[in-house]
C-alpha cells in the first residue's frame, strides 16, 4: 500500500470518527455563527436582527444586531449554505434558515474536518517515529482523547483556527513566509487572541534583523489583516473596533479593555492544571509533551527558547487567557481557548518522544485516560457544562453514562436508532477503525 493511499485511508476513518457526533445544539456560541451566515445567505445582510433572540452572543451597534465572532468560519461556510439554499435543499423552519441543518453543515466543516486534518498532519509528521506503535494510533488517538475531539462536529471556530495556526508554523519552518502569513491571519480570523503568534514571529525576524522574512511575512498578512478592517468597519464603523468590543449583553469585561487583565493564578492553576477547565486534565497527552518541551528548553538554553516559534507565543497566550475575565470560557468542556495550544504540543510533541519504556508507557497510560474522559463527554454532555459545576466528569459526565442518557446530536440517531445504540455503533466503528488503522500501518 503506497504512502498517498495510507493517508488517504487514515483520513477517512479520521473524519468518519470525527463526524460521527454533529452539534445541532442550541448554544449561543455556535448560534451566533449560524446567525451571520443565515443573514448573508437569505438577507444579503451581516445584521442578524432577524435571529438574535436565538443568542446572547452579539453585538449591537445603532440598533442592529451583529454576531461578535471572528468571522472567517462563518464565511468559510456561507458559500455552501447559500448552494443549498439555491438548490432547494433546505427546508426553512421556525427561523428561516437557520436550522439544525446548518448547525450540522458548519459544525461538519469548522469542526470535524479540522480535525481530521490536524490528526493527518501529526500522522505525516510521525513517519520517522522510534516509538514502538502502529503510527496512526498515535496520531489519531491523542486528539481523540482530548478535549478537542468535544469540539469536533460543532460549529466553533477553535479548531479551523488550530488548523491555520499549524499549517503557519510549518509553512514557517520550510521558510514559506508569504504561505506562513496567510495561514496566520486566517488563524487570528477565526480567533482573535492568536495574533500572539504572528506578532511574536515578526518580533522575532526582527530581533535577528531577517529583512526578507520579515517583508514576506507583511506582505503575506497584509490581505487578512484589510479583510479583518474591512469587516470591522461594516459592523462597528471602524477599522479598528472589534464586534467583541460592542458586546449586547452577558459578557462580563469588568477586566478591562475586552475583558483584559493581569494574569491570574487562580486563572493560570485552572487553565492548566484543575479538574474544572485545566489542559493537562483534558488533554492528558499534553503532559508528557510538555516534559519534552521544558527538556529540551533546559538543554539548548534561552535564547534558543526564546527564538523558537511555538514556546514564546505559546506562552504568551496561556497568559492573556488566564488575564481575561472570562477565562473558563463559559459553558465549556476543558480550555477551549487553548485548542490550539493543545494541537502545536500534540503535532510538534510527539514525533519527538524518545523510545524510552517511562515515554512508551507515560504517552499509552495517558492517552488512554484522555480517551475515556472525551468519549464519555462526547457520547453525553458535550460542552453543556455549566460554569458552577467544578468537577464536569465525577459531577455530570460520568453519572449520564451510567445512566446511559447518551446524547441524540450523533447520525444514527437521525436515522432512527436510539442515542444508546447509536453510542454502541460509534464504540464498534472506533474499534474497527483502529485495527484498520493497525493493519496498515504494519503493511509494507
Amino acid at each position: 500500500m503506497s504512502p498517498a493511499i495510507k493517508s488517504f485511508a487514515f483520513f477517512l476513518i479520521a473524519i468518519a470518527l470525527c463526524s460521527w457526533h454533529l452539534d445541532a445544539g442550541r448554544n449561543a456560541n455556535t448560534l451566533s455563527r449560524s446567525a451571520m451566515v443565515a443573514a448573508i445567505v437569505e438577507h444579503r445582510t451581516l445584521r442578524i436582527d432577524a435571529y438574535h433572540e436565538l443568542t446572547e452572543d452579539k453585538a449591537l451597534v445603532d440598533g442592529h444586531y451583529y454576531s461578535e465572532k471572528a468571522p472567517l468560519p462563518a464565511l468559510l461556510v456561507v458559500p455552501f449554505w447559500y448552494a443549498a439554499n439555491r438548490f432547494g435543499w433546505i427546508t426553512p423552519g421556525d427561523h428561516g434558515i437557520l436550522t439544525e441543518g446548518l448547525l450540522r453543515v458548519g459544525g461538519f466543516l469548522c469542526g470535524s474536518v479540522p480535525l481530521a486534518l490536524l490528526s493527518l498532519i501529526a500522522y505525516r509528521r510521525l513517519r520517522n517515529s522510534p516509538l514502538p506503535l502502529p503510527r496512526a494510533w498515535l496520531a489519531l488517538l491523542p486528539f481523540l482523547g482530548s478535549f478537542l475531539f468535544v469540539y469536533s462536529g460543532s460549529f466553533h471556530g477553535h479548531l479551523l483556527a488550530a488548523l491555520f495556526l499549524v499549517v503557519a508554523w510549518l509553512m514557517r519552518r520550510s521558510s514559506h513566509h508569504v504561505l506562513s502569513a496567510m495561514a496566520a491571519s486566517a488563524a487570528v480570523l477565526c480567533e482573535y487572541s492568536l495574533f500572539v503568534f504572528p506578532l511574536a514571529w515578526l518580533l522575532q525576524d526582527l530581533t535577528q534583523r531577517r529583512w526578507k522574512p520579515l517583508a514576506a511575512q507583511i506582505f503575506g498578512g497584509l490581505p487578512g489583516l484589510l479583510l479583518l478592517g474591512f469587516m470591522n468597519l461594516l459592523v462597528t464603523g471602524s477599522p479598528l473596533t472589534l464586534p467583541y468590543a460592542e458586546v449586547a449583553a452577558h459578557v462580563n469585561q469588568s477586566g478591562g479593555f475586552l475583558g483584559l487583565g493581569t494574569p491570574a493564578i487562580s486563572g493560570l492553576h485552572g487553565l492548566l492544571f484543575s479538574n474544572f477547565r485545566g489542559l493537562f486534565s483534558h488533554a492528558p497527552a499534553t503532559i508528557i509533551c510538555a516534559i519534552v518541551a521544558l527538556l529540551a528548553m533546559r538543554q539548548q538554553g534561552w535564547r534558543w527558547t526564546l527564538l523558537h516559534p511555538l514556546i514564546l507565543p505559546s506562552v504568551a497566550l496561556v497568559l492573556i487567557i488566564a488575564g481575561h475575565s472570562m477565562w473558563w470560557g463559559g459553558w465549556a468542556f476543558g480550555p477551549r481557548h487553548l485548542t490550539s495550544v493543545a494541537a502545536l504540543l500534540l503535532i510538534a510533541g510527539i514525533p519527538r518522544l524518545p523510545d524510552k519504556p517511562w515515554a512508551d508507557g507515560a504517552l499509552v497510560w495517558l492517552t488512554a485516560l484522555g480517551l475515556c474522559i472525551s468519549l464519555a463527554a462526547k457520547a453525553t454532555t458535550w460542552y453543556s457544562l455549566p460554569t458552577d459545576v467544578v468537577q464536569p466528569f465525577r459531577e455530570m459526565i460520568l453519572p449520564q453514562v451510567l445512566q446511559r442518557s447518551f446524547t441524540e446530536s450523533q447520525w444514527p440517531v437521525a436515522v432512527g436508532f436510539s442515542p444508546v445504540m447509536g453510542t454502541f455503533l460509534f464504540v464498534l466503528a472506533f474499534i474497527f477503525g483502529l485495527r484498520v488503522l493497525a493493519r496498515s500501518s504494519s503493511t509494507a
